[in-house]
């Protein structure tokens, strides 16, 4: 079968990617999917699916409904999120891949959901994204235009740096679904904003097409040098994920 998303960058790295998403509705008994519409071969290798009733996944670990996380969807559209708390049951799709020259696990996820979507779904919550997302957004975001883009897949965001008062804390979030850290750049003063994103818009942009950082590799943002400092876990509530530091001079 021909590669639909490749990484022409790719590096093996050490890492699992981390593929998950809630889908809240209602549902047929049956649900047969065409996967030729959707443009998936089915559940990711290294994944699985689950069925459960709204009760029964109010009880699921990582309920996304609840907690900061629920808070923070409620913020942005607590009318969706009644919904999702609403439906009468939901789809669990998890999957953790090895690292692999293509994008095609997550391409097969990517059309899962959407057919769901499209069967009955009302919601569907990405928590690596921090966002949910009603159909036609979904579709709008990630199906309606079959070529990758990294920009649907990883969030740019930028906080004050509580470590260095007056600079700005510039990173990714969503990165673990390509198998690679997210991106940290600190000490980044207001009027570099826009060069330290840029620079982590291409990077994340390399990192999903395969390619690794490594400690101490140099990276320039215009005029500045950074150097890249691995580190973090992938509980470390920041990312999600592992994550490269740079430090602003």
């Amino acid at each position: 079968m021909s590669v639909a998303w490749p990484r022409p960058h790719w590096q093996a790295g050490d890492d699992r990617s981390l593929l998950l998403w809630f889908v809240f509705g209602a549902f047929p008994r049956q649900l047969p999917i065409d996967g030729a519409a959707w443009r998936t071969r089915g559940l990711p290798v290294a994944g699985e699916i689950g069925r459960y009733g709204r009760r029964e996944l109010e009880r699921w670990p990582g309920y996304p409904l609840a907690g900061a996380l629920g808070d923070l969807l409620r913020e942005d559209d607590a009318a969706l999120v009644a919904r999702a708390a609403a439906a009468p049951e939901g789809f669990v799709i998890r999957a953790e891949p090895a690292d692999a020259p293509d994008l095609d696990a997550l391409r097969d996820g990517i059309g899962l959901v959407s057919a769901l979507m499209a069967a009955g779904g009302v919601a569907v919550v990405d928590p690596q994204l921090l966002m949910a997302f009603d159909a036609q957004a979904w579709h709008a975001r990630f199906f309606a235009r079959p070529e990758f883009d990294v920009r649907d897949h990883v969030l740019m965001l930028c906080d004050a740096d509580e470590q260095t008062p007056g600079r700005l804390h510039v990173h990714t979030r969503g990165l673990r679904k390509f198998a690679r850290p997210d991106l940290d750049v600190r000490r980044v003063p207001a009027v570099a904003r826009d060069g330290a994103g840029e620079l982590l818009q291409r990077l994340a942009q390399w990192q999903a097409l395969g390619g690794c950082l490594h400690a101490g590799q140099t990276v320039q943002a215009g005029d500045v040098s950074l150097s890249a400092m691995p580190g973090g876990h992938p509980g470390d509530p920041a990312f999600n994920n592992t994550h490269v530091a740079f430090d602003w001079p």
